[in-house]
């Protein structure tokens, strides 16, 4: 990357209050993506199965006419689509076993392929990689694949807005890079042997969690959990600065509660109080 994209990268980063970085950015980022050579599917590409949940049909099939203009010259592909999950980590796994492919992509119904040469990108991956995805970060320092920003963050999405604006996450703009330690959701493809060996946790993430993030309070009373990711962009302010630090008081204050409570052997009873009441106590 050349010094004047990275310090370009570096003030949006800092100022994401003013859009005309952003926009530079963005515009800059596509033509570095248009000016690339474009790659040809390889002959005979391993076969592949693609796994998601929807519950909207409309969503559904806009999802599954994507796949297809995307993935069309795919010599073998399964598209799996669950309606009636239980859980991610329960769908997933059921999708992986009712398909065949010897690489799996887990992956959101709602997503578009911008690249014309997606796929074939896809297929050169297979041949370096055992687990890849377009976000993720080479740390993890929080409850989010990108919450440590662009020091940590890998990630090239797009979101488009009610109003027509396009929201892109730039981080990492370049080569490949092959040390991440999480990726994000949206997309993940993994060797089936890789899925087969660690599958994913539906004993213990037996529940959908839409709660953002993750923190000390929630750990104090909750139940089940799905990991997730969000990201969060503030604008500077001391009201917002007073909020921030006004949530790691409480974090600290709940994890000191919770490590307090354990230590007398009351904390599962005082969860119940906090949740049932003195009924549920009992």
């Amino acid at each position: 990357m050349d010094a004047a994209l990275s310090e370009l990268k570096r003030n949006a980063a800092l100022h994401p209050e003013q859009p005309g970085l952003c926009g530079r950015l963005l515009d800059r980022a596509m033509r570095v993506a248009t000016t690339e050579t474009s790659l040809t599917l390889p002959a005979s590409p391993p076969s592949l199965a693609i796994v998601c949940c929807s519950i909207k049909p409309a969503v559904e099939a806009a999802f599954r006419a994507e796949v297809a203009r995307a993935f069309a010259h795919w010599p073998e592909l399964d598209l799996c689509v669950l309606n009636d999950a239980r859980s991610l980590s329960e769908a997933y796994n059921r999708g992986a076993a009712a398909t065949r492919g010897e690489w799996i992509v887990f992956c959101h119904d709602d997503i578009r392929f911008l690249r014309a040469d997606f796929a074939a990108r896809l297929a050169a991956a297979m041949q370096r990689f055992d687990v890849l995805g377009p976000a993720g970060a080479t740390r993890l320092v929080g409850p989010a694949a990108l919450w440590g920003g662009p020091a940590t963050g890998l990630a090239q999405v797009s979101y488009p807005m009610p109003d027509g604006r396009v929201v892109a996450t730039l981080c990492g703009l370049g080569p490949v890079h092959a040390r991440a330690e999480v990726l994000d959701g949206l997309f993940i493809a993994v060797r089936r042997k890789v899925w087969a060996d660690v599958r994913f946790d539906e004993a213990r993430f037996d529940f959908f969690d839409f709660t953002e993030g993750q923190s000390e309070h929630k750990r104090l009373f909750s139940t089940h959990e799905v990991r997730c990711a969000n990201i969060i962009f503030l604008q500077h302010s001391r009201w917002r600065a007073a909020l921030v630090r006004a949530h790691a008081a409480s974090d600290r204050l709940s994890a000191a509660a919770g490590r307090l409570a354990e230590r007398w052997g009351v904390k599962s009873r005082v969860r119940r109080l906090l949740r049932f009441g003195f009924a549920g106590s009992k």
